[in-house]
C-alpha cells in the first residue's frame, strides 16, 4: 500500500467499508453465488458483487457516507439483515472513532506505522475475518433483506442533501432498528494514526422465522 493511496484517509475507510459490505453480503448468503466475483484487495481474494442494482445502492450509500466523514459526523454504519416480516435478525456494526483527515506522512518519526505495513496487515485480516463470518454466526432465516443504516445527526443530513440528490436519505423509524437482547460477536478493530474503528455483529433471534410456524408436526 503505497502513501499516496493512504494519504487520504477518508477514501481508505470508504474502501475498506465497501469491501467490508460485498464479503458481508457473500458470505451471508442471501443473494446467489453467481452475482459476486473474486477480485484482490489487500492482497486477499474477496468476493465483489457484479450485480448493478445492488452496486448501485452500495455506491449511493457510500458517497453519503463520505460527506459525513469530511464533516466528522458519521457516528456508525450499520449492515442490517431483516426477515420475511420485516424484524432486525442481524446486523454488522462499523463503529467508527476517528479519521483522521490530515496527516503528515512526510515526517515519519510522529508515526508509529510509517511504511503503512500493520495498517495493511489490519485490512488484510479484517477482510479474512469477514470471509468466515458464516462460521461464527447461524445461518440468516429464509428470504432475508438487507438496509445500510448511516448514523448522524437530522441537522447533518440535511447538510449534505446537495451530496445526495440522486440518492436521498431517507430516515428509519425505530421499529426497523430495534435488534431484541443481541449477542455481540467481535469482528476486529483497527488502531492506527489514519483510523479507529471497532467491527462488530449484533445476533438476535433468528428462530422466528414465519416458515417455522406453517410446518407440520412430526409424530
Amino acid at each position: 500500500m503505497s502513501k499516496e493511496k493512504i494519504s487520504d484517509s477518508v477514501s481508505v475507510l470508504i474502501e475498506l467499508i465497501e469491501v467490508s459490505i460485498h464479503c458481508i453480503l457473500y458470505a451471508r448468503k442471501i443473494y446467489p453465488e453467481g452475482i459476486f466475483e473474486l477480485k484482490k484487495k489487500y492482497n486477499v481474494p474477496v468476493h465483489v458483487s457484479i450485480y448493478p442494482k445492488l452496486n448501485s445502492y452500495i455506491n449511493g450509500t457510500l458517497n453519503a457516507v463520505k460527506s459525513l466523514l469530511k464533516l466528522k459526523k458519521l457516528c456508525k454504519l450499520d449492515v442490517c439483515f431483516y426477515n420475511k416480516v420485516g424484524v432486525v435478525v442481524e446486523r454488522f456494526v462499523f463503529n467508527i472513532r476517528n479519521v483522521e483527515l490530515e496527516l503528515n506522512l512526510s515526517d515519519f518519526s510522529n508515526l508509529r506505522d510509517p511504511y503503512l505495513i500493520k495498517l495493511e496487515q489490519m485490512l488484510r485480516a479484517f477482510c479474512l475475518k469477514l470471509t468466515v463470518s458464516d462460521s461464527l454466526l447461524k445461518p440468516l432465516p429464509s428470504s432475508c433483506t438487507f438496509q445500510i443504516h448511516i448514523h448522524t445527526t437530522e441537522t447533518t443530513s440535511i447538510e449534505i442533501q446537495k451530496d445526495t440528490e440522486e440518492f436521498p436519505l431517507i430516515p428509519c423509524e425505530k421499529k426497523d432498528t430495534i435488534l431484541t437482547s443481541p449477542a455481540i460477536v467481535p469482528m476486529r478493530s483497527i488502531d492506527c494514526e489514519h483510523l479507529n474503528l471497532e467491527i462488530y455483529a449484533e445476533e438476535g433471534n433468528k428462530d422466528e422465522d414465519p416458515d417455522l410456524f406453517t410446518q407440520s408436526p412430526l409424530f
